[in-house]
């Protein structure tokens, strides 16, 4: 029997029973889109995880913390500069074996004011090459050299922040739904981080500031104004001077990053400064010895910078592992990306296996029917089957037929199941598009799901009509002849 016969006959032989084989292929139908939907909500899950991990930093990437920490030793005490994130350090972690790149990080915490309006922020000194790697939305980016007003990048997630106390009641973005009258890139602002190091000699601290009263004047005429709040650099330095818990930073955004209200990254609310800038800023300011947050190991301040961080680039991801444990065996407290997506990765393998459960539970049921289609076939056909191998039909033939009109039941089935896949899939992303949290599609079906569906459907046709066929080649031809 050629291949067209074999075809042309199974085909044949399922019109001839149109309402059973539309049932069994509806069982089919129902089985290809239980699993494929399930499994399209967990692919759609893990890259939307891995989306918002991989906006955080790269996979590359190991972020490292000194134990000794930012803070430790400022009020003249014993400290131990080992793991304190130190000039020095740095260029140990730059010699290591993988490593690329060590990208120094100073931090402070603190609020950034705008007329009566407040919020939290995070002043970031960073690298130039980090600065213009940014993607923006609006602006651009600063560029190294800028004396007086610190020039910086916000991030997308900024203005959110921003809120006032009115009664006993905070009014702010996410109270409203509404963002402040506030444009961060037309007015100077203030940042004020509170002084950990304020324990030290108020005097100390305030000739400290004195030395860059002149400079602090200089930029007050320099054309910048405070919008709202209407705060010179005079009246900065000068506040500094009277309240010493409280250190002032005038800044001005010149870009905002892109990714809008709703994307969040490591920098959404931060603000990025050229770190030489940061530094020249702080020493005008406060004085070498006075820079909030440098440790004082037996009371007097190092002659180099301790950062809040390192960030440190490796070769390969492969490598990442190593590399970090080689720097906390230092002492030093480090992490990566790639441990978090690792961790979630085990954690939607789990997902996956409990939804394609689901859905290889209709699947099998879908399968049943199939072999329950075909072995009625066979009970029905019993004299067919016997006139065929009276004639002098392969039983291999007759077997084949069987299993041709099976596989057909399930590809037909798979198929219409995928396209009713597709409008499931639709419906889903369309209904979530807007709720918050949710970026992207959350159901999605890559192009190798779609094939395994439709080939996986065929095969446990011909594999559930495999019985029905076998029991139709061994029917003795005169028993079936005779079979009314």
């Amino acid at each position: 029997m050629s291949f067209y016969d074999l075809m042309s006959m199974s085909l044949g032989n399922l019109w001839r029973r149109k309402l059973r084989t539309i049932l069994t292929v509806l069982g089919v139908l129902i089985g290809t889109t239980s699993i494929v939907a399930m499994l399209s909500l967990a692919f759609g899950m893990k890259q939307r995880m891995m989306e918002q991990y991989e906006s955080m930093g790269s996979v590359t990437q190991i972020n490292v913390n000194g134990d000794g920490g930012m803070d430790s030793g400022s009020s003249g005490g014993q400290s131990d500069t080992s793991t304190m994130l130190t000039e020095s350090n740095m260029k140990m972690f730059q010699d290591m074996e993988h490593v690329k790149s060590v990208q120094p990080q100073l931090s402070f915490d603190g609020n950034m004011t705008s007329g009566r309006y407040s919020g939290y922020g995070n002043l970031i000194g960073v690298d130039q090459s980090m600065l213009d790697s940014q993607e923006l939305e609006k602006g651009e980016a600063p560029q190294a050299g800028n004396s007086g007003t610190l020039q910086v990048i916000a991030g997308n997630q900024i203005i959110t922040g921003f809120g006032y106390v009115q009664g006993e009641k905070y009014v702010d973005y996410y109270s409203t739904g509404e963002l402040p009258p506030i444009d961060l890139m037309k007015q100077i602002h203030q940042f004020r981080i509170y002084n950990d190091a304020a324990e030290t000699d108020t005097g100390d601290q305030g000739s400290g500031t004195e030395d860059s009263s002149g400079d602090a004047s200089a930029d007050s005429g320099n054309g910048d104004s405070d919008g709202d709040s209407g705060t010179s650099g005079d009246e900065a330095v000068a506040q500094t001077v009277a309240d010493d818990s409280m250190l002032n930073f005038r800044m001005k955004i010149t870009g905002i990053m892109a990714g809008g209200l709703e994307e969040y990254n490591n920098y959404s609310q931060s603000l990025l400064v050229n770190m030489d800038d940061l530094k020249s800023y702080l020493i005008k300011n406060f004085g070498k010895g006075k820079i909030p947050g440098q440790p004082k190991p037996n009371g007097k301040p190092l002659n180099e910078w301790v950062y809040t961080s390192f960030i440190i680039e490796v070769d390969q991801a492969d490598h990442v592992e190593d590399v970090m444990k080689s720097i906390q065996d230092m002492g030093f407290s480090a992490s990566s990306n790639k441990d978090l997506i690792d961790s979630a990765q085990k954690s939607l393998q789990i997902v996956e296996l409990v939804l394609g459960g689901i859905g290889m539970v209709a699947f099998l049921v879908a399968a049943i029917g199939i072999a329950n289609t075909m072995m009625m076939s066979t009970y029905e056909r019993t004299k067919e089957i016997g006139v065929m191998k009276v004639l002098g039909c392969d039983m291999r033939d007759i077997q084949k037929l069987f299993l041709a009109e099976a596989g057909f039941i399930g590809l037909i089935g798979g198929l219409v199941g995928l396209l009713a896949t597709c409008g499931v899939s639709a419906v889903i992303n369309h209904f979530t598009a807007n709720m918050d949290g949710i970026n992207g599609n959350i159901s999605v079906i890559p192009w190798w799901l779609a094939l395994a569906a439709v080939a996986f459907s065929t095969l446990m046709g011909m594999i559930a009509g495999y019985f029905p066929a076998r029991r139709a080649m061994k029917l003795s031809p005169l028993a079936a002849i005779h079979t009314e």
